[in-house]
């Protein structure tokens, strides 16, 4: 046996087999969940041989780390899934035929998602009835060039790199569950891996925007946008008008009836089957497969979200 094979036989492939599209989805959503909490204790653990205390936790330092260390777990799972399938990353974004009509078409459909925020406040209310309290989420300074630190962890590093976890790698495998099946489950797995009981409908309805308008383009870059600009806007209504700020009266009907017209005109043309789309067969061998690999992750995302949810109580 040469060098060249024993070093084959070391790594990933030797591990984790042969790479196909529902075994990297499967083991994609246990890896990255896994990958953040191991990196999360790993910088506690920094913090507490440092002797840092209560004190740094209120700091900008602190508070950055939070959002960045989530994307740097899924930074290294994505790598990890490149390497398994030895595939650029153009692979897994797809943009060659990507028409520009589809940045536009994930535009509105954002838009129209907001009409659908209010959804988070009915589920809020019901979650509240038994005591659940969700928790502030703590930004870093807005302030001067502060709001560009954190529209780049908290709207583009997200954007960028959820949209290939879950509308590349996730979504390519989970195709085998067939067109409406895909594109709902992959919206209840992205909003399962935020583990945010606060953000749980809205979070589904955006993974199902994301999935339907990929899948409709072709590429992730069109959803790459609409998260961006989701993501974006919260921020920079947050700096402008503060963290309590909420529309009412002929502003909140104006937005509503805006957001609504996009969400209907949005959704009508991007449900509407063209001739040319190929037809995706379910496939049970493909789809156990899938769960296979990705049961532990889905696991550890609902004891992490009902971890999160007793918390509140």
């Amino acid at each position: 046996m040469d060098r060249k094979q024993r070093l084959y036989n070391r790594n990933i492939y030797a591990t984790l087999g042969e790479s196909t599209p529902y075994k990297q989805a499967g083991f994609a959503f246990t890896a990255t969940p896994f990958a953040s909490f191991i990196v999360s204790i790993l910088f506690l653990f920094t913090l507490a041989f440092l002797g840092l205390g209560e004190s740094f936790t209120q700091s900008d330092v602190y508070k950055y780390a939070v959002f960045l260390l989530p994307q740097v777990s899924t930074a290294i799972v994505l790598g990890v899934c490149l390497f398994w399938t030895k595939k650029p990353v153009k692979e897994l974004v797809k943009s060659q035929n990507c028409h520009f009509k589809y940045y536009i078409w994930a535009i509105v459909l954002q838009i129209g998602l907001f009409a659908l925020s209010w959804l988070n406040g009915v589920f809020l209310s019901l979650l509240g009835e038994v005591g659940y309290e969700s928790p502030e989420i703590q930004l870093p300074s807005l302030n001067g060039f502060g709001i560009v630190g954190v529209l780049f962890v908290i709207a583009v590093l997200p954007a960028v790199f959820e949209e290939i976890l879950f509308r590349g790698v996730l979504f390519n495998g989970l195709k085998c569950f067939g067109r409406v099946g895909s594109v709902l489950l992959c919206g209840a797995l992205f909003s399962l891996f935020h583990q945010n009981p606060a953000q749980t409908p809205y979070q589904f309805l955006c993974g199902v925007a994301y999935a339907l308008v990929a899948l409709k383009a072709g590429s992730v870059l069109p959803t790459i946008v609409a998260h961006f600009f989701n993501n974006a806007l919260i921020i920079i209504l947050t700096y402008a008008l503060g963290t309590n700020w909420q529309p009412t009266g002929l502003v909140l009907a104006v937005v509503f009836i805006l957001s609504f017209v996009c969400l209907i005109v949005a959704a009508v043309y991007l449900l509407k089957k063209e001739k040319t789309e190929k037809p995706m067969p379910k496939n049970k061998q493909n789809q156990k497969e899938f769960w296979r690999y990705a049961v532990i992750g889905i696991v550890f995302c609902v004891i992490s979200w009902l971890s999160v949810f007793f918390t509140g109580l």
